[in-house]
């Protein structure tokens, strides 16, 4: 269990780690804007909608390894 547990959590890690970076890059494009206002703007907007993809998996995840935790005991 402690393994299957590890493995969950780096999994959530990294899945974590892309999506609150990909928001992090689309904030700093809205703010920024170097590719010209509007450019920036879609392009900020589709980047945080696709950082929501990463982000729902880390949740899904981290549900799944509570209910291995709680399992477990």
């Amino acid at each position: 269990m402690d393994e299957t547990l590890d493995v969950m959590k780096k999994t959530y890690q990294r899945f974590l780690a892309v999506g609150l970076g990909l928001m992090l890059v689309a904030f700093l494009l809205m703010i920024w804007q170097p590719l010209g206002r509007s450019q920036s703007l879609v392009l900020a907007v589709v980047i945080f909608l696709v950082a929501f993809i990463p982000l729902e998996f880390a949740r899904r995840i981290a549900r799944k390894m509570a209910l291995v935790a709680l399992k477990g005991e």
